[in-house]
């Protein structure tokens, strides 16, 4: 499986907090690829999908939290070295199955789909808001999708203003921006000026 995903991005689609995805990194369970971000000049890390499947299982293996880091690791290369992209049923120890296609094939699936989804809708043009991430063919930055939805509108209301845009790329739109937070300084609410020591 390729490393595409951002560590926020794994996250948010296994369900899990990116404090979980830091750990399984800093305890060698998975390494991450080091390369420039997609829509940045920045260094970045990145996960396969096989972390997500990883974490799905793990979320349904309470079990796993007294578990040694090597059998972590152990479980993690099973689910990296499986052939193909179809997940199968994974058999831990005589006896003990791990039925990945039933636990985690939902979030796999959906972090496959949100990859081709992210290629297809989301990009980066320097002419344009200075290279914030936009919805491919307008105008629209990915940041206003998050803060539109954040804000109470659904995405119903986001087709009704936009009906030539898919419901897929607001979708993708909004999981952008929520696993890839606007750089700068964060906006303070109330008296800004007495935010500033």
């Amino acid at each position: 499986m390729t490393s595409e995903l951002s560590i926020n991005e794994v996250a948010h689609i296994a369900g899990v907090p990116p404090r979980s995805v830091e750990k399984a990194i800093e305890t060698g369970v998975m390494k991450p690829m080091k390369r420039r971000a997609a829509f940045s000049r920045a260094h970045a890390r990145f996960l396969g999908v096989d972390a997500v499947c990883y974490f799905a299982a793990v979320g349904h293996m309470k079990f796993l939290k007294g578990v040694p880091v090597r059998r972590k690791k152990a479980l993690f290369e099973a689910i990296r070295k499986m052939p193909g992209p179809n997940l199968a049923p994974l058999e831990l120890e005589p006896g003990l199955l791990l039925d990945l296609p039933i636990i985690a094939g939902p979030k796999v699936t959906a972090a496959r789909a949100y990859l081709a989804d992210r290629k297809r809708y989301i990009t980066t043009d320097p002419e344009i808001f200075g290279g914030v991430p936009i919805i491919k063919g307008t105008r629209i930055p990915v940041y206003a999708i998050h803060g539109r939805l954040a804000d109470g509108d659904t995405i119903d209301d986001l087709l009704e203003d936009y009906p030539e845009i898919s419901r897929e790329a607001f979708v993708t739109a909004d999981i952008y921006a929520r696993t890839h937070p606007e750089r700068g300084r964060p906006v303070v609410a109330g008296r800004p000026w007495e935010a500033v020591a």
